[in-house]
């Protein structure tokens, strides 16, 4: 099997939907693998049967071009995309794509998915079950005056989005009957097994939501007030630049632009740091286990454990500005 022939069939797949790329780009994976991305360039049009269209101006959720990412329907998933629990792979496709199209219904910015010929959310192109969605186009968060508070922002206004919607409405109401799945890290899935932030003018958009679902938004909060403290581009040769290192103007601009959005409920604040701590261990487990089954030892998984405990470490301090902040 070659890019090319699985080029040809994602194309074919797609054809209807009006994909004349004029160019292609493998982004991850392989063909010789379980899993494969590709961007296809400036399509001539695209249209959703059943939707609007799929493309907005660059910069918004649409942007010039989609993505597409295929699975091989023969193969496992990966622990961390199953949540812990088998599933067959075209099922978990259609809850991401369930996922992004209530998150269109609902005029959230992210990338909009573009179905196939026949309409459907999920492609099979051969043995590959697809999954396509607008280029997300823009630069890197990076640090800078206002740009953790437009993330705070964008996390603030997904959780509340869900709650102002009814979590109970969430799940078979949207994509063609497919329901949304569960986050990745809920715990409820996530405990017995035991994740792209983009500027677009004056808006962060998050991509990546191969492991959205319902779940705790104390966990995302978590998680995003440690992980604000990295920017792109960290030099791989330096396992110390990737600890956190505390920035309490961070963590205010967070909880400023989350604020706007949505205010924490006295058990969230409560249990903020133990929201903080769970993510940070979630990751880390999965990092090990996949460390130890492909064999890493000797100073690289020094190098894991140092920068789980670093996070364990500051999570108390990040904890406690954070309270303090949130008021």
């Amino acid at each position: 099997m070659t890019d090319a022939a699985v080029v040809g069939r994602i194309l074919r797949e797609y054809h209807q939907a009006g994909i004349e790329p004029s160019g292609i780009r493998r982004l991850t994976g392989s063909v010789r693998g379980t899993r494969v991305s590709y961007w296809f360039g400036e399509p001539r049009a695209i249209s959703t049967p059943g939707g609007p269209s799929g493309v907005g101006a660059p910069g918004g959720p649409g942007g010039p071009g989609l993505v597409v990412r295929a699975f091989r329907t023969d193969a496992p998933l990966a622990g961390q995309f199953r949540g812990g629990r088998p599933a067959a792979v075209t099922d978990w496709l259609r809850s991401r794509a369930a996922t992004l199209d209530w998150l269109e219904e609902h005029a959230y910015p992210a990338p909009r998915v573009i179905r196939t010929r026949s309409g459907d959310l999920v492609g099979l192109a051969g043995v590959w079950a697809t999954l396509a969605t607008t280029y997300v186009t823009g630069t890197p968060l990076r640090p800078g005056t206002g740009q953790p508070r437009l993330l705070g922002e964008a996390l603030g206004r997904l959780h509340a989005l869900g709650e102002t919607s009814g979590r109970a409405h969430l799940p078979g109401a949207v994509g063609a009957g497919a329901a949304i799945g569960r986050a990745a890290w809920d715990p409820e899935r996530a405990i017995p097994a035991a994740l792209g932030r983009l500027e677009a003018q004056d808006q962060v958009i998050l991509i990546g939501w191969e492991n959205a679902g319902l779940g705790l938004p104390l966990l995302d909060l978590g998680f995003c007030l440690l992980e604000c403290h990295l920017d792109v581009g960290q030099p791989g040769n330096r396992p110390s630049a990737w600890h956190i290192h505390l920035d309490e103007k961070r963590i205010a601009a967070i909880v400023a632009g989350y604020s706007r959005w949505r205010q924490l409920q006295p058990a969230e604040k409560d249990l903020l740091l133990e929201g903080i701590r769970f993510p940070a261990a979630y990751v880390g487990a999965i990092d090990f286990e996949q460390a130890l089954l492909t064999g890493v030892r000797g100073r690289s998984m020094d190098v894991r454990l140092e920068r789980l405990q670093n996070r364990l470490a500051v999570s108390d301090a990040v904890a406690d500005l954070a309270r303090g902040h949130f008021g």
